[in-house]
């Protein structure tokens, strides 16, 4: 697995920024593989011509990548996240524009975030028992020093990939065609952040 892509430019940054593009992404991270047509079809009707120009925005600043193969046709065009992840951190934008563009697509991940978790409780009863008793919460009080906090981070996110790896969707099928293994999408999300009390 690749090292994470450091994004320190807003003009890729702005790919994120959008709600629709993180959605669009964040469905590709899960179906596989997948059309606009199959795209719309999860986004309540949306329409496809704007998908596609997202889809294409996406593209441009390598968040994610064509995969001709998949096409039965000419007219067909799938689209799939490239393997590996990227990161950014706000204190890679010096500029005022920069510092705007970061800040708009971590605002628009936190909301992402939260309405996520907001949508898993209310439908919580919906999954097995089973389900239910896997689904984890924490939080933890700790007293740490700048580099201690980022080596807590560097281990996570090894942690992190380790586990991606095991479920990780073969890029060369489309999604009908990906094995059934009794796996579920689980998201997780973390911030680590300073404060006073």
């Amino acid at each position: 697995m690749p090292e994470p892509r450091r994004i320190t430019d807003p003009e890729v940054l702005k790919g994120l920024s959008h709600p629709l593009r993180q959605r669009l992404y964040r469905l590709l991270t899960q179906l596989g593989p997948s059309t606009t047509t199959i795209l719309a079809g999860h986004l309540d009707g949306a329409d496809p011509g704007r998908v596609s120009y997202h889809l294409r925005e996406l593209g441009k600043r390598g968040f994610i990548e064509e995969a001709p193969e998949l096409a039965r046709d000419r007219r067909e065009r799938w689209w799939r996240v490239p393997e590996g992840s990227f990161s950014w951190s706000g204190a890679d934008f010096r500029t005022p524009e920069g510092r705007a563009v970061a800040d708009a697509a971590f605002a628009q991940t936190v909301q992402d975030q939260v309405e996520r978790l907001e949508a898993f409780v209310a439908r919580k009863a919906e999954w097995s028992s089973e389900w239910q008793g896997a689904a984890t919460t924490t939080n933890t009080h700790l007293r740490l020093a700048p580099e201690e906090l980022r080596g807590l981070s560097e281990e996570l996110n090894a942690v992190l990939r380790k586990w991606a790896a095991l479920g990780r969707r073969d890029p060369s099928l489309r999604p009908d065609e990906q094995p059934v293994d009794g796996r579920e999408q689980v998201f997780l999300f973390l911030h680590a952040f300073p404060e006073k009390p």
